[in-house]
């Protein structure tokens, strides 16, 4: 019973993630194409916009939204084919850890456009 429900859990939490990936995935890319425009962008601007904070929080709330979205699915997809076998709990564990990953060199990549004082 314990895995039905941590599995209805993920589940859950895949479709949470949809609904947040949605909004954050549209206000990124008005703010890329429409306010900020993508024509002249170089490093140095990118990165001061970035440095300003909001983009900064936007991108990290999108990186942990697509990221447990991505692998909650793969995850799905591959219980398709292991539902029942001990490969299961493994393929759970698996994507968890990779998401972990993901996330963790995600924000150490974002952390550098974190102002010098902060880091």
């Amino acid at each position: 019973m314990r895995a039905i429900l941590s599995d209805l859990r993920l589940w859950r939490w895949q479709r949470y993630t949809a609904l947040a990936a949605f909004p954050l995935v549209l206000a990124h890319l008005v703010l890329q194409y429409f306010f900020f425009g993508v024509d002249a962008s170089t490093f140095a601007e990118v990165s001061a916009r970035v440095k300003g904070g909001v983009i900064l929080g936007l991108d990290v709330l999108l990186l942990a939204a697509v990221s447990a979205h991505g692998f909650l699915g793969l995850r799905s997809m591959l219980q398709d084919y292991a539902r029942s076998s001990p490969a299961a709990g493994w393929i759970t564990r698996a994507s968890l850890f990779a998401l972990a990953a993901t996330f963790a060199y995600g924000l150490a990549a974002l952390a550098a456009f974190l102002p010098a004082g902060i880091r």
